[in-house]
Order: structure tokens, then sequence, then C-alpha cells
């Protein structure tokens, strides 16, 4: 057997509308599918090549109660201008951009409005 590639990230939400909503309007992410279906519902979105499911699971309750065990890694060309952008729109970052203490990149770190962590990646 061979893992080829992560085909998704999935992120559950009470309020799956509302958590795609904020990823939409404040990261600028296109919408690819929208599913109504009673057993699976949620929103697709584009994050590059990559897919960003963010649905209603039935077992999700309010806010993520652990929010550092995992976190999503986005990159961008430059990650203090990233950083500005956002912040300029309201976003809530936990880690101004510093650089990664291993290797020659940059990152900063927020919080979604269901306290999930995503980190921006790249050079500064």
């Amino acid at each position: 057997m061979k893992l080829n590639e992560i085909s998704a990230i999935l992120i559950w939400s009470e309020n799956y509308q509302k958590l795609a909503s904020w990823y939409q309007r404040m990261l600028g992410l296109s919408t690819i599918e929208e599913i109504n279906h009673p057993k699976d519902t949620g929103i697709g979105l584009a994050v590059g090549n990559s897919y960003l499911w963010i649905g209603r699971h039935p077992k999700v309750k309010g806010k993520n109660k652990d929010p550092f065990r995992i976190m999503i890694n986005m990159n961008v060309d430059h990650v203090q201008e990233a950083y500005e952008t956002l912040k300029k729109r309201g976003v809530h970052f936990i880690a101004e951009p510093f650089k990664a203490p291993t290797f020659n990149s940059y990152f900063a770190t927020f919080e979604d409005l269901d306290g999930n962590i995503v980190q921006l990646i790249g050079m500064l």
C-alpha cells in the first residue's frame, strides 16, 4: 500500500455555515461545492490546489476544546504581508510572525471562529 497525498482537510463545526463564511471572508477562499444532505452537509473550499471541507457533524458542539492538537499550515509567499492583511480584516493572531527554530521559514499563528489553530508558513 502506498499513500499518495492528503485529499482534504475536514473541519467539523456546530455552525458550519458561519465558519465557512469566515474562511471565505477572512482568507478569500472560494467555494468549490456546497452539499446539503442529511448525512453529509457542508461547504468545500479551495486553498490553492487543496480542498478544505467545513461541515456539520452531530457530535461536534461549541468551540474546539483542544485547539493545539492539530494545526493547519497554509503556505504563503510572505508571512509578514499575510499577517498584516489578515490582522486588518480582524483575524485573531495568537503568534505574530516568527522564524522557525529548525529551518529557514517563518510562521504566524491564528485561530478561527471555533478556536481551531491555523499557521501561515513562508518567507518573511
